[in-house]
C-alpha cells in the first residue's frame, strides 16, 4: 500500500508480510476457490491488498503464490494441474496462393465499385442541376 514518498521495496515487503499474515490466519481456503482455481480477486479483497500486487510484486508472484498453490494441491483442496499440457499443433495455411488471388479479386471489385460510384455521383450532380432549374422556374412536375 504505497503512499506519496514511500519506498517501493519496503512497500513490497510490507505487502508480502500482509499476504503471509493473511495466509496464516485462513483455515479453510475453499471459499477462495472459483471454478477450480484460487481466485486472486477474492484473496486480494480478503487480505487487504490490491489485486495488481499479486502480479507486480515479485516475491508474491514468484514465491508466495506458487507455494500456496502447491500446498493447496498437495492438501487436496485444489485439483492437481496437468504436468504435461497438451502440445499445441500449428496448422499450416491451406493454400498460400489463395490469399493473394482473393486479395487481387477484392482489389479489382473495389476499383470497379469506385468507378461506378464516380459515375453515379456525376449523374446525381446533373440531376441536381436539373432539379434546381425546375425549382427556380416553378416547373416542378408535382
Amino acid at each position: 500500500m504505497s503512499s506519496a514518498g514511500s519506498n517501493g521495496v519496503l512497500d513490497g515487503r510490507a505487502n508480502a508480510q500482509c499476504f503471509l499474515d493473511w495466509q496464516k490466519s485462513v483455515k479453510d481456503f475453499k471459499p477462495f476457490i472459483h471454478q477450480g482455481v484460487l481466485s486472486v480477486s477474492r484473496v486480494a479483497r480478503e487480505s487487504g491488498l490490491k489485486r495488481n500486487v499479486f502480479y507486480t510484486n515479485p516475491e508474491i508472484r514468484d514465491v508466495l503464490w506458487p507455494n500456496l498453490l502447491h500446498r493447496l494441491e498437495t492438501d487436496g483442496v485444489l485439483k492437481q494441474r496437468v504436468a504435461n499440457p497438451v502440445e499445441v499443433v500449428m496448422r499450416e495455411p491451406k493454400r498460400p496462393g489463395m490469399g493473394d488471388a482473393r486479395i487481387k479479386q477484392i482489389q479489382e471489385e473495389n476499383e470497379a465499385l469506385k468507378a461506378e460510384v464516380s459515375e453515379l455521383r456525376k449523374r446525381l450532380e446533373r440531376f441536381q442541376g436539373m432539379d434546381e432549374v425546375l425549382h427556380t422556374t416553378g416547373r416542378l412536375p408535382w
